[in-house]
């Protein structure tokens, strides 16, 4: 009946289905009454009337309910409430009048109308509604005195039951305006707290960290998509979908029982089967009682490694800064002097000889303070998504255009467009160090210089990956020298400082990703970058 808006919360809009229902089983209660021989005194003043006035009215209370019900909401409105309360009001008055007016008691009636008016209504129209009843009472007893011969006198029982519907209507009046405001303020709480728990699953959702929550079985209760993406190989194929009310996979159930017997334990890193993922596992109960439900807490431990190379590429950064002024200064002085004592004519040839081994080495020391600083020259530490084939194309030709040694570097097309998340300077300098190393080793083994580039997405240990092979024309690196090729100073070669394959390693693992060396199916020595996780990769 009442309308379901900001006007009428919905503790509020109850009270009119009460309502509702209590005008119709009224009439049809009285109805049923006054059939009963001797019982009451209903309608005795006129039988007829008192049949007409509830039939009447029962009929106009189940329409009024069927109507409420309907989407329109003309039976809504105000105007219209207030004459549906009106009619109540006359009906319930005439049903009086034919009983005996106030002697039989049914004027009390008026006050479940007044009553629900003044929660229905709100404001001045509930008085109204009360001066209407006690007019109403007091024209009827006022009727039966002038039109009976012996008439009861009832005035004094009219006016106090007119005084008590006017009470009844300011105090219901006071009580629904705190109950209104009330309910809107529970419900703008219930709203904000249905935005919290919106606000929270997205942001749980959007996690990098899994999140598991289970139950006192060890039955999965729910997961974030973090934590589904990571668990994928050892989820049931029926669960993956969903990822509830399944049972726990038995490598993270045994970690969660000896987490349970020792909570202090922190647990080792696990390794997924048919997957290279690495997962740092982390409990917690959702509530004090431990026998609530249990958080579990996944992170791929690649990304743990991704922030400790960040970590260590940044206090490298630091490093070389202390050494270029504490190592490099005295360096640049000792070969200074070094070349100033060579050009002395009394210098004797095997001190010449000293002198040169002294610049030698002042000259490769000076080589791996170079080499260290370029591995924390680049500010940007920012990863970004790049086209892989555009990019490569035009760093080939920045770099072709830059460097003398370079016949020919060939990319070979892919049939999809290839992204990857990278540090594109930090890349820069790998491909930089790979190029010089690719071309050089294929120059001195066929006299051009040249390099065959490979992009695509692959299988490696169970994930798939984009990837980038470099592969050169040289002779390849030895059985003995290729367990010890990424290792810091470790090289083959007088010149070299041992650190380029090192830093470059460094920096891809910085950018989860890998770089490997192997050799292709015709012997060719090959480099290879495999980007990111699944998860970073797009197609």
């Amino acid at each position: 009946m009442a309308e379901r808006s900001a006007q009428y919360p919905d503790q509020i809009y109850n009270v009119a289905v009460v309502y509702n229902v209590y005008r119709i089983l009224l009439p049809l209660l009285l109805l049923v009454t006054s059939f009963i021989p001797g019982a009451t005194l209903l309608g005795d003043l006129n039988p007829s009337l008192f049949v007409q006035v509830c039939a009447g009215y029962a009929i106009f209370a189940v329409a009024i309910a069927f109507f409420a019900t309907m989407p329109s909401r003309s039976i809504n409105n105000s105007s219209i409430l207030t004459g549906s309360l009106i009619i109540d009001i006359f009906a319930i008055t005439l049903i009086s009048y034919t009983s005996g007016g106030m002697i039989s008691g049914l004027g009390l009636l008026l006050i479940v109308t007044i009553a629900s008016g003044g929660i229905l209504t709100r404001g001045r129209i509930s008085t109204f509604l009360a001066a209407v009843a006690a007019l109403s009472l007091i024209y009827s007893e006022l009727y039966l005195t002038l039109s009976l011969e012996n008439p009861a006198s009832q005035f004094i029982q009219t006016g106090i039951l007119g005084a008590l519907l006017f009470a009844t209507s300011l105090y219901v009046q006071n009580l629904t305006n705190r109950i209104y405001k009330a309910a809107l303020l529970a419900n703008q709480q219930a709203s904000e707290i249905i935005d919290l728990e919106k606000l929270n699953n997205e942001i749980i959702q959007r996690m990098c960290t899994g999140v598991v929550v289970v139950n006192a079985e060890h039955d999965i209760v729910s997961m974030n998509s973090a934590a589904r993406s990571i668990l994928l190989p050892i989820l049931p194929s029926a669960q993956q979908g969903t990822g509830l009310q399944h049972a726990l996979p038995s490598i993270l159930t045994k970690h969660l029982q000896r987490w349970k017997i020792n909570p202090k334990r922190h647990p080792e890193a696990i390794s997924i089967p048919n997957s290279a993922k690495q997962i740092q596992l982390s409990f917690a109960f959702l509530n004090p009682d431990s026998d609530s439900d249990t958080l579990i807490f996944l992170e791929d431990n690649r990304r743990i490694v991704q922030r400790v190379r960040q970590l260590k590429l940044a206090s490298l950064g630091r490093l070389t800064a202390s050494i270029a002024h504490e190592v490099r200064n005295p360096l640049g002085a000792i070969s200074h002097a070094s070349q100033l004592l060579s050009e002395s004519e009394t210098i004797s040839n095997d001190d010449k000889r000293m002198i040169e081994i002294i610049l030698d080495h002042c000259n490769r020391v000076n080589l791996i303070i170079e080499d260290v600083l370029d591995a924390s020259r680049h500010e940007d530490t920012t990863a970004k998504v790049i086209i892989l084939n555009d990019w490569l194309e035009s760093f080939i030709k920045n770099y072709s255009a830059t460097h003398e040694l370079c016949d020919d570097i060939k990319l070979e097309p892919t049939p999809n467009e290839i992204k990857v998340n990278v540090i594109e300077g930090q890349l820069e300098q790998v491909l930089n160090n790979l190029f010089d190393n690719g071309l050089r080793y294929s120059y001195k083994k066929t006299g051009r210089a040249t390099l065959l580039l490979q992009a695509g997405i692959g299988n490696r240990e169970g994930d798939e990956h984009a990837f980038l092979h470099i592969i050169d024309e040289g002779p390849g690196v030895d059985e003995e020298t290729e367990p010890h090729l990424f290792e810091p100073f470790h090289t083959t070669e007088s010149s070299g400082t041992g650190l380029g394959l090192y830093i470059s390693k460094e920096l891809c693992e910085a950018n989860q990703s890998q770089l490997v060396y192997n050799r292709t199916n015709t012997g060719k020595s090959c480099f290879s970058i495999y980007f990111g996780n699944p998860d970073r990769i797009m197609a």
